[in-house]
């Protein structure tokens, strides 16, 4: 097992560096899209996180205060489909990561009706109160074991759709012991009906290497809560290890999952290491190699990115782009709370997928972006994150804008 710290201890490995596909193959598009159309459909929301698509068209969008808002896209009408009032958010001095976070309906939503949210609440009624006993607990077992020291926890929410309400919250994923920073958040269901969920390191990066520990993995579940993973047995939760925060996925037509991860932002604990957010095919039991390696680095055993952003964007979503006649020509758009929303082409050339072109549709117009998201109908709907207490809030802030791209 990993040394359990916070701070930068590295197990020895060979570490090598990679000649970065961005010196030599990458160009920018061929075909570039360009936003012919843009509308902003709600506004005045509080960092709308996560957006799910209701049969029907209309739009379920999570709010990271624990709200989840119902929007309908022809008038933009907006109402309150449910509200969490246990998630963290919902408390003074909350940091700007973590709170009410991905959403994802049910695969068999027609008949379940059900609609499955990611969440961070206090670990218990003493955390939340910062009860004396509660620290001094916290404090004396975070000596032994760095996770016992954080108040947080991801959970997975299941609620159901009920003439537009969603009623009977269910916990069906409980026990994610994470930071409110580094929470991760990124939430989806594959072709296979089981759950997908981005945990991050939770400032506690040498955990990521350990299989036996929650944090700075994807997990994945079936519906009901029970674990579906890879690793270390197939009992575990654990389907990909060695990521620091991955809060965004999409799926490529041939079924392979494709999800961003923060690169480190110069802290201490990171050894000063900055940007090269990645782009990566998650396989099962597959070691992304975070905290050993970052970016184009590499060592024995560790699965590399397809994509690194050497100068980090801070990728917050991702989806596949299809063309107004529902072909896919290996486009996917990726958005950045940098503010830039980047169109990426893929290609599948040797067993392996790779970027080879890179473009930016928007370049700071609205601030800090979370999330991108193709509908249906192929219009493609961002949300802003402008009031998370690092962006700069606009009148209006903060918004879902829909886009009408073209060619």
């Amino acid at each position: 097992m990993l040394a359990c710290g916070t701070g930068a201890e590295r197990p020895a490995v060979t570490v090598s560096v990679v000649t970065a596909p961005s010196d030599t193959t990458v160009t920018l598009p061929a075909r570039p899209l360009r936003a012919t159309g843009v509308d902003t459909l709600a506004q005045d929301l509080v960092v709308p996180w996560g957006i799910a698509f209701a049969p029907g068209g209309a739009l379920l969008v999570t709010e990271r205060p624990g709200r989840i808002q119902r929007i309908v896209p022809d008038s933009g009408i907006a109402t309150l489909w449910a509200e969490l009032p246990d998630v963290y958010a919902n408390d003074p001095g909350i940091g700007p990561e973590s709170g009410l976070l991905g959403i994802a309906l049910d695969p068999d939503f027609e008949n379940t009706r059900h609609v499955f949210v990611a969440a961070t609440t206090w670990r218990s009624s003493g955390d939340r109160s910062n009860g004396l006993i509660t620290r001094i607990w916290r404090g004396t077992a975070g000596i032994l074991d760095p996770l016992a020291r954080l108040s947080y926890q991801d959970r997975i929410i299941r609620l159901t759709d009920r003439d537009g309400h969603g009623i009977d919250p269910s916990v069906v994923v409980t026990g994610l012991v994470t930071n409110h920073y580094h929470a991760g958040g990124g939430l989806t269901f594959g072709p296979d009906g089981l759950l997908h969920f981005g945990i991050g390191d939770a400032l506690r990066s040498p955990l990521a290497q350990d299989p036996d520990r929650l944090v700075g993995k994807i997990l994945r579940y079936r519906p009901d809560g029970t674990p579906s993973g890879a690793l270390p047995t197939a009992d575990s939760p654990v389907l990909a290890l060695g990521l620091r925060n991955t809060q965004a996925f999409t799926w490529l037509p041939d079924g392979s999952l494709l999800g961003v991860d923060h690169g480190p932002s110069g802290l201490p604990h990171e050894s000063g290491r900055a940007g090269r957010d990645e782009l990566n095919v998650i396989r099962p039991g597959a070691n992304y190699g975070w905290p050993l390696v970052v970016g184009w680095e590499s060592a024995d055993g560790l699965t590399p990115p397809i994509w690194v952003w050497h100068e980090a964007i801070a990728p917050g979503g991702i989806t596949l782009y299809r063309e107004p006649d529902g072909a896919w020509d290996g486009t996917v758009l990726v958005a950045g709370l940098r503010g830039r929303l980047e169109q990426l082409t893929l290609r599948h050339e040797n067993g392996a997928w790779r970027v080879t072109e890179r473009g930016a549709i928007l370049n700071g117009e609205y601030g800090r972006l979370r999330t991108v998201q193709q509908a249906p109908d192929g219009r493609v709907y961002l949300t802003t994150s402008n009031r998370d207490a690092r962006g700069q809030p606009r009148p209006g802030d903060d918004l879902v804008v829909r886009l009408t791209l073209s060619r």
